[in-house]
């Protein structure tokens, strides 16, 4: 859904039409598009350890008001377990 913010700067949604008078950033998932998002996990540096194994859980909750108290529903989520050699 895209969000007007506040005089086109910040992360604010402006109140009026007055001030949603800028750039609009489209945050929506569109059916039957495949979207891919980038996360970058920092470990702690280990000097003596030559491989580490982590557990990912991915989880895609809908939130109907924008919070986790007004009745959330999880709808995807992923497992994986990922081997990183240092």
């Amino acid at each position: 859904m895209p969000v007007p913010e506040k005089f086109a700067r910040g992360k604010v949604m402006g109140r009026g039409p007055y001030e949603k008078s800028g750039l609009v950033a489209d945050t929506a998932l569109h059916p039957l598009k495949t979207t891919k998002e980038h996360f970058e996990i920092t470990l702690p540096a280990d000097d003596d350890v030559e491989e580490r194994t982590l557990d990912l859980k991915v989880q895609l909750w809908y939130l109907p008001y924008g919070t986790m108290a007004s009745d959330p529903f999880l709808w995807k989520e992923y497992t994986e377990t990922v081997t990183i050699k240092l």
